[in-house]
Order: structure tokens, then C-alpha cells, then sequence
């Protein structure tokens, strides 16, 4: 329920009531505010204190917010995922069309022509850049993954590199924040996002699309399919390995 910033404010009085609640919810939450302060041992104020310090006038409103918040992480888990393919046969109607086949091509031939392939996301996309990078690396094009947000890169890395930043939203910081740097060390930007209008796409040299339903379960997780990114990523390959096995680039790029 807190933000970090809520907890950076909590002392240690503080966190011994934040900590009592949060392992006996559905006891505290139907306390007195003086029986709760019994139970832990401190004073009244002290606990109107640390209401006022998450955002609350008082226990009564931190209680109704807390409930609140338990509900809705109820029926966040009780809610039922989507099992309709229906999203993934219209992504694949869409995909076979000249306009993004197109845009694969540009992706190719600037790839081809770079001397190395950063991939670059958090969580489940860091996952992806690490698929990414070893299948661009099978076909003989030699690829790095990175996932840790701040991994560091020496600045003599950076030549002729072309950088794919992967995002479901296009608005992850810690991604936004390495592309960046990228991008003022004049390496060449992609992105793979799920929504064209977003930031990452914004700084991106060329950006591919697939337009899925977003899903999320428990608030925070994101289960958004990624079947599209894994088509998008070996499509690359494959197109990239044709024009090194080419000499006239033109004929396949």
C-alpha cells in the first residue's frame, strides 16, 4: 500500500506500527485506535503520527484506505486471465502486409551494418533481450543481452553498436534512462514496444509495433503476451542472415 517515498519517512517507532498492521491486517484493521496502540505498546499519537506520514488524517482513514487496497488485491488475484487467441490470429492477419515488412528491412539493414547488437529491457523483456541477443548470435551476428539497469558499459563499446530497446509500454525509466546514454555515444536506436505513441519510440531511430491487449493481474504484473516480440526478433535474424550470405545487399535488404 505505501510508496517508497512514504516508507523513506518512517522512522523506527513508525515501521514497528506499519509492521504490526501489515502481519495482523484483519485484527488491527478492526481496532480502536487505543486498543491497537495497547497491543503494540506505544502511544496514541505516535500512531496519528505515522497515519499523517502515509497520507491519512488519521487511523480511521487509514483504515478505510487499507481495506480498500486488501479488496482490491483480492480481486486482483480472484480475477479471472484471458484465455482468448483470438488477439494473437488478428496480430498475425496484420503482420502480413508490405508496410511492416518494409519496416523489417530497415531494421536489417541497419543491423547489418552496425558491428555489434545491444539488446536492451527489464524484467520480462530483459528475458527477451537475452533470447534476442543469443538468437542473433547463432546466425553469426555478435550480440549482447542487458537486463541489470545499471549495468555499466566502457565507453569503448559503443562504436558502431545499433541498440534494440525492448518495452511493453515504451515508458520503462530504467530502460529510457540506458538508451539515452546510447544515443548521445551516436549508436544507432530500435525499439519493439506494444503501443507506437510512447517515449522509447520517440527517441528510436526505427520502432516496430504489435498492438496487443495489455493484461495485468495483482496490479503490478504484467502478463501482456510476448509471442509478437519472439516473432519480430527471429524475423530480424533471419532477414539479417540473408543479407550477410548475400553480396548484393539490395536484393534482400
Amino acid at each position: 500500500m505505501l510508496t517508497i517515498e512514504q516508507l523513506k519517512k518512517l522512522n523506527e517507532l513508525d515501521m514497528l506500527i506499519y509492521n504490526y498492521i501489515n502481519e495482523n491486517k484483519e485484527k488491527a484493521l478492526n481496532m480502536k485506535i487505543k486498543d491497537l496502540a495497547d497491543e503494540i505498546h506505544v502511544s496514541n499519537s505516535s500512531i496519528i503520527r505515522f497515519c499523517k506520514k502515509v497520507g491519512c488524517n488519521g487511523y480511521s482513514e487509514f483504515k478505510i484506505k487499507y481495506k480498500i487496497f486488501m479488496q482490491d488485491n483480492k480481486n486482483n488475484i480472484n480475477s479471472i486471465i484471458s484465455e482468448d487467441i483470438e488477439g494473437m490470429f488478428d496480430f498475425f492477419n496484420r503482420v502480413d502486409n508490405e508496410k511492416l515488412f518494409n519496416n523489417i528491412k530497415k531494421f536489417a539493414n541497419i543491423i547489418h551494418g552496425c558491428d555489434k547488437v545491444i539488446f536492451l529491457g527489464v524484467g520480462t523483456s530483459g528475458i527477451l533481450a537475452q533470447y534476442g541477443a543469443r538468437f542473433f548470435t547463432n546466425i553469426g551476428k555478435f550480440s549482447i543481452a542487458i537486463s541489470d539497469p545499471f549495468y555499466p558499459v566502457p565507453k569503448d563499446f559503443y562504436g558502431n553498436a545499433v541498440v534494440i530497446g525492448l518495452s511493453v509500454s515504451g515508458e520503462t525509466i530504467e530502460t529510457i534512462n540506458q538508451i539515452n546514454k546510447f544515443k548521445e555515444e551516436k549508436c544507432k536506436i530500435l525499439s519493439i514496444t506494444n503501443r507506437k505513441d510512447c517515449t522509447l519510440n520517440k527517441i528510436a531511430d526505427e520502432s516496430l509495433t504489435y498492438y496487443m491487449p495489455y493484461e495485468k493481474v495483482n496490479e503490478y504484473y504484467n502478463i501482456t503476451t510476448q509471442v509478437p516480440v519472439i516473432y519480430f526478433l527471429e524475423l530480424l535474424a533471419k532477414q539479417v542472415y540473408n543479407c550477410c550470405q548475400n553480396e548484393d545487399l539490395n536484393e534482400y535488404c
